[in-house]
């Protein structure tokens, strides 16, 4: 019964709404220098490019960190954006000296606070279009000047300003840096060019294939990681299928939510591709979605919401075992263990004890 009526000083107490707290200095805050913030207010970023700088300064400046290890997956939780944007966004931000990397490919970054040195954005110089020329003649003689011009441009600098031979090389190096090994830079180079030459534009092939590396290296792809540039080029491995994309850091969180406390928890940044347990759990992602099961016929899961679902449950279950709960399980009981897909599917099946 939903209508009741109330003797006149008998009625249930109404609960109270508060107002919404909002957010508090309390919760947390990020300092940052007056004069930075300034510059940054007046730097000509894209909306992507204001998203990535203002997470990095998130991650650093808000954690009291002068530089962290970010990779394109954390960046793309954090900001919504694809993890193929934000590894070009990234890049594009460190070659104009606004973020700065300390080290390799997969080192740490932090915003350059000397504002100065940011290097503004590359604008195209569009030139108006010339006039028709009015009699026939003036057209021929504009027509032969015209092809004379463009056998003349043959070896000069483009409108960009990046001659054939600068251009193929700013596109190498774009390619170069995208995270495989920086081995037998020569042989790359020339594999690379005779690929750029059949390209209209040699920097978006560069761009489409430093966005299929950085895929495949976050998808953790079984030895892709140790994978040559000239290999790479000359197998021409971007036309190879794709990987089952894994979301580590779903996982990552799944773990340090259902582990005890005194279980050593994970980070995104500490997980990067080369390692064994990221690899081990990109494989068994892969198996457990594409694989079907002897008893079923189908895979333990085939949408990523259900996987991550599948690993939480693992980790509850391995959660409540008894050697897990004693404080020395510490020393032993790693994330990189668990995610073994033979030990995942033992755990699962309450063989862990």
């Amino acid at each position: 019964m939903s209508n009741l009526a109330y003797l006149p000083g008998h009625e249930p107490d109404q609960e109270r709404r508060e107002a919404p707290r909002g957010p508090q200095l309390e919760d947390g805050f990020t300092r940052i220098a007056n004069e930075l913030l300034d510059a940054l207010c007046r730097a000509d970023f894209t909306a992507r490019e204001f998203r990535v700088v203002h997470f990095v300064i998130r991650q650093t400046y808000g954690w009291n960190d002068k530089a962290k290890r970010m990779s394109s997956t954390f960046i793309a939780g954090g900001t919504g954006l694809h993890e193929s944007d934000c590894s070009k966004v990234l890049n594009e931000l460190i070659r104009r000296r606004v973020i700065i990397r300390h080290g390799g490919s997969r080192s740490p970054v932090s915003l350059n606070k000397h504002s100065g040195e940011w290097m503004p954005a590359e604008t195209r110089k569009r030139t108006p279009p010339t006039t028709c020329p009015e009699s026939g003649q003036d057209a021929l003689a504009q027509s032969g000047q015209d092809a004379l011009a463009k056998k003349d441009r043959k070896d000069t600098p483009n409108p960009d300003g990046l001659g054939t031979v600068q251009s193929h090389r700013a596109a190498f190096q774009i390619f170069y840096d995208a995270g495989l090994p920086k081995k037998n830079r020569q042989k790359a180079e020339a594999a690379f060019a005779k690929h750029a030459r059949k390209r209209p534009d040699p920097i978006a092939f560069a761009e489409k294939l430093a966005a299929n590396i950085a895929f495949r290296l976050e998808a953790g792809e079984l030895g892709f990681d140790k994978l040559h540039p000239t290999t790479y080029l000359n197998q021409q491995r971007w036309e190879d299928e794709l990987p089952e994309h894994c979301p580590h850091a779903a996982i990552f969180e799944a773990w340090n939510a259902e582990m005890p406390a005194h279980i050593e928890k994970v980070s995104p940044e500490d997980w990067t591709p080369d390692s064994h347990g990221f690899q081990a759990l990109a494989n068994a992602w892969q198996n457990f979605k594409t694989k079907p099961r002897a008893s079923t016929g189908k895979p333990v899961f085939t949408e990523e919401a259900e996987g991550v679902a599948f690993y939480r449950e693992v980790f509850r279950r391995l959660a409540q075992v008894d050697r897990i709960r004693r404080e020395d399980a510490a020393r032993w009981c790693r994330l990189s263990w668990a995610v073994k897909q033979g030990e995942t599917v033992k755990i699962f099946k309450g063989e862990v004890a």
